[in-house]
C-alpha cells in the first residue's frame, strides 16, 4: 500500500508534464491557424509569440559569443586602448581565416588543378560514403550557424542600437558569415575531389578545417572575454531598451507595432536564408558525392 500511494504522484507528475507538453503543441497548431487572420501587434496572442520569439533571439545573441558581437559591445578606443586594438586584430584575423583563406582556395583552384575536369567521378564507394556523410554535416552545420549565430547578429542588429558606428561590426559579421558559408562550401568541394583517392583521414582532417573557418570568431573568444560580452550584451538588451526604448511590453498585454514588425521582418530574412542554403546545400551533397 505504501508503494502504491508513493508511485501515485510520480504518475500524477508524469500526466500533468504531458497534458504541458499536449498543450504547447495546441498552442503552437492555433497560433499557426490563426496566422492568416489576426496576426496582429494587438493581439495578445501574437504579441506573446512576439515577445517569445524576441528573447530567444536574445539568448542566441548571448549564447553565440563571437568576436563581432565583441566589438559591438567592446569598450572603447579612449577607455581601453588595449582591449579595442586586441578586439579589432582579432577582428581581422577572423575574416581573413573565415573569408580569405576559403576564396583563396576556390581562386587558385589549388586542390583540382591537375584533374581533368571538376567531377571526375573515380572515387571508391567507401569514399563516397564518407564524402556523403561530411558534406551533409557541413550542410547541418551552416543551417545551425544561421538558427544560431546569425539570429543573434540579427537580433543585435534589429533591436539594439549603439550607433552607425557600431553597427558595423554586426554587418561585416553577418556578411563574413554569408560570405564564409559560401567559400567554404566551393572549398570543401574542391578538397574532396582532389584528395578523393587519398587516406579516409585526410578528408576528416579538410572538412573539420572548413568547419573550423566557419567559427573561428567563436573559437577566439577566450572565456573571460566570452563573459565580459555575454554581460555587456545583456546590459544594453533589455526589455524596456529594445528598439530605441520601445521595448516589447509586459505579458498579456499588446507589444509595440515597432518591436512586433521588427521579428517578423527578422524571421522572414532568416526563413529566406535556410531556404537559400538547404536546396542548394542538398544539390550540392549530391554533386559532391557523385563526382568524387
Amino acid at each position: 500500500m505504501e508503494e502504491e500511494g508513493q508511485q501515485q504522484p510520480t504518475t500524477n507528475q508524469q500526466q500533468s508534464s504531458l497534458d504541458i507538453l499536449l498543450n504547447l503543441d495546441k498552442q503552437a497548431a492555433d497560433l499557426k491557424a490563426q496566422h492568416k487572420n489576426n496576426a496582429s501587434y494587438e493581439n495578445v496572442v501574437y504579441a506573446n509569440w512576439a515577445r517569445s520569439e524576441i528573447q530567444s533571439a536574445r539568448s542566441s545573441a548571448l549564447a553565440t559569443k563571437s568576436i563581432f558581437t565583441h566589438c559591438f559591445v567592446a569598450h572603447s578606443l579612449a577607455a581601453s586602448p588595449i582591449r579595442f586594438v586586441y578586439a579589432i586584430a582579432m577582428l581581422f584575423l577572423a575574416v581573413v581565416i573565415q573569408v580569405v583563406v576559403p576564396f583563396i582556395i576556390l581562386i587558385t583552384r589549388q586542390p583540382i588543378i591537375d584533374l581533368p575536369n571538376a567531377c571526375p567521378n573515380q572515387s571508391s564507394f567507401k569514399t563516397k560514403i564518407i564524402g556523403f556523410a561530411l558534406s551533409f554535416y557541413f550542410v547541418f552545420q551552416t543551417l545551425q550557424l544561421c538558427l544560431n549565430k546569425l539570429r543573434g547578429l540579427n537580433f543585435l542588429h534589429s533591436f539594439v542600437d549603439l550607433g552607425f558606428g557600431r553597427s558595423l561590426f554586426l554587418k561585416l559579421g553577418i556578411l563574413s558569415q554569408l560570405l564564409g558559408m559560401a567559400g567554404a562550401g566551393g572549398a570543401q568541394y574542391m578538397l574532396n575531389i582532389g584528395n578523393a583517392d587519398g587516406a579516409f583521414i585526410v578528408l576528416v582532417l579538410q572538412s573539420l578545417a572548413m568547419n573550423f573557418c566557419l567559427t573561428v570568431d567563436q573559437n577566439l573568444m577566450g572565456h573571460k572575454q566570452g563573459i565580459d560580452t555575454s554581460a555587456r550584451v545583456l546590459a544594453v538588451s533589455k526589455d524596456h531598451l529594445l528598439c530605441n526604448g520601445v521595448g516589447i511590453g509586459e505579458d498579456g498585454e499588446s507589444i509595440p507595432q515597432q518591436s512586433f514588425d521588427g521579428i517578423k521582418q527578422m524571421n522572414l530574412r532568416q526563413n529566406f536564408i535556410l531556404v537559400m542554403i538547404s536546396c542548394p546545400g542538398l544539390a550540392w551533397v549530391i554533386a559532391l558525392t557523385y563526382c568524387m
